[in-house]
């Protein structure tokens, strides 16, 4: 290669059309000027990052039929894919999802984004993504050369871009260390019981688990355990910890292009569709690393999965308690029904006033936390609620806290949510936390209420 001079234009970038009076314009030159356009928006794209803007929220439809035609309604919403372009759904739609799917004609702004033809056989797990799509539309007359102005036919008016959804089949590794072999044992289990008709109350902790482990080997959790161990893995160059998680897996394999958007996660047995998952997948838009070979410090992204597994959690828990029922909430103990919990999180608990909750001593009975709240007894401490927002954007940062180690995690009231009492009382709430999160419960008596405050 050889070397250019300082000041010296390098011209391989955008071929923009250069309009003068007096030029013949034809319709090579508007393409070429659209051509020119869009790629200027694809830089743009590339630039800001990628991911969910807006909407774009799935879930299964009641029309979904056992054993039969599965269906999710994905809400309007706005995403970006990692070619820069902007994908937009107009409007709220059901989507069928067929047992094939049907090959189809790509014309217009994105055929280079003709998505990997997939052949869909459950039961398994199912990535849904979202991809551009275009076609042309209506008719505009059209003269010749020779026709003396009079049109003599029709061309199409308009290439309307619009999405398409597609379902990319995720193998788990049989084999091996790792989380993948203990949820592809446990899927082939639920898979075995839902055959024989076990009851949903044995089903729930089954299936709890594998949602929750499948969302974090998305995350990617049992790798980024080892980065402490060995942070020089792949240097010189990229990070051997650039790319980490099942999503990152199916890009290096193919199976998502970078025309695609992730949405959701769904597990489809023989019976239908199970759950669908979609902050395992789903994403906030969010710009590429600034080094490929410090790319944990340099970019958002570890944040933004600290953000996407606590709200994977929120979301997963209210799902329990509508399926569990007050007193199989009661009853729950974490590690029956996950195998990680989030770096931060918030539990509802049961009260006199609300049936619908846990019981912090129950769902953490095997877990060591912290003690000596304001009684000296076993529970959580204190905290003021101005510290929250602060705490939560901060924890996004720490790690998941793995359920089968022994890590003493942290347990929180609020003392704005404890005081109030009779018919104002709001429904108690404890919150945990990694325990390496910075303690949030030290004594300020300066600041804090007296009859809830924590004694040094």
């Amino acid at each position: 290669m050889s070397a250019v001079n300082l000041l010296t234009p390098i011209l391989n970038g955008i071929q923009n059309v250069n309009f003068v009076n007096g030029r013949v314009l034809a319709a090579e030159d508007l393409t070429a000027d659209r051509a020119a356009t869009l790629q200027r928006q694809r830089l743009m794209g590339k630039c800001v990052g990628d991911g969910v803007g807006s909407g774009l929220e799935v879930t299964l439809s009641a029309s979904s039929v056992a054993y039969g035609q599965q269906v999710v309604h994905i809400t309007a919403g706005v995403a970006v894919n990692r070619n820069g372009d902007v994908l937009q759904l107009a409007s709220d739609t059901d989507v069928a999802l067929t047992a094939t799917l049907p090959s189809t004609t790509v014309n217009g702004l994105f055929a280079p984004c003709a998505p990997p033809q997939t052949q869909l056989t459950n039961p398994g797990v199912y990535i849904l993504t979202v991809l551009p799509a275009s076609e042309y539309q209506g008719q505009a007359p059209a003269t010749q050369l020779n026709s003396a102005g009079v049109a003599t036919s029709c061309v199409s008016r308009y290439q309307t871009s619009g999405v398409q959804f597609r379902l990319s089949l995720v193998t788990l590794a049989s084999t091996g260390t790792g989380l993948q072999p203990t949820l592809y044992a446990l899927a082939n289990d639920i898979q075995a019981q839902l055959n024989t008709g076990a009851a949903a109350a044995t089903l729930a902790p089954l299936l709890s688990k594998l949602q929750n482990g499948l969302a974090h080997a998305c995350f990617g959790t049992d790798t980024l355990a080892t980065y402490a161990a060995n942070p020089f893995a792949g240097l010189p160059g990229a990070s051997s910890f650039d790319a980490y998680g099942l999503i990152d897996a199916q890009r290096a394999a193919k199976l998502i292009t970078d025309c695609e958007v992730p949405l959701a996660l769904a597990y489809w047995s023989l019976q239908g569709i199970q759950f669908v998952d979609m902050w395992s997948v789903r994403r906030p838009v969010v710009a590429a690393a600034a080094s490929e070979e410090w790319p944990l410090f340099s970019g958002r992204r570890r944040w933004t999965e600290g953000l996407a597994m606590f709200l994977q959690f929120q979301d997963q828990i209210t799902s329990l308690s509508s399926s569990l029922g007050a007193s199989g909430l009661i009853s729950m103990a974490a590690t029956n029904y996950f195998y990680f919990l989030p770096p931060i999180g918030l539990l509802p608990l049961v009260s006199p006033q609300f049936s619908m909750g846990i019981t912090y001593s129950q769902f953490f009975n095997t877990i060591t936390f912290r003690y000596a709240n304001t009684n000296n007894v076993n529970g959580p401490v204190y905290m003021e609620g101005s510290k929250l927002v602060s705490l939560m954007l901060s924890s996004f940062q720490y790690p998941a806290i793995d359920l089968s180690g022994q890590e003493m995690i942290c347990l929180y009231w609020m003392r704005e949510n404890m005081e109030l009492s009779g018919n104002s009382m709001p429904q108690p709430c404890v919150i945990f936390t990694n325990g390496h999160v910075p303690d949030q419960g030290k004594s300020q008596f300066d600041l804090n209420y007296w009859d809830y405050s924590n004694f040094g």
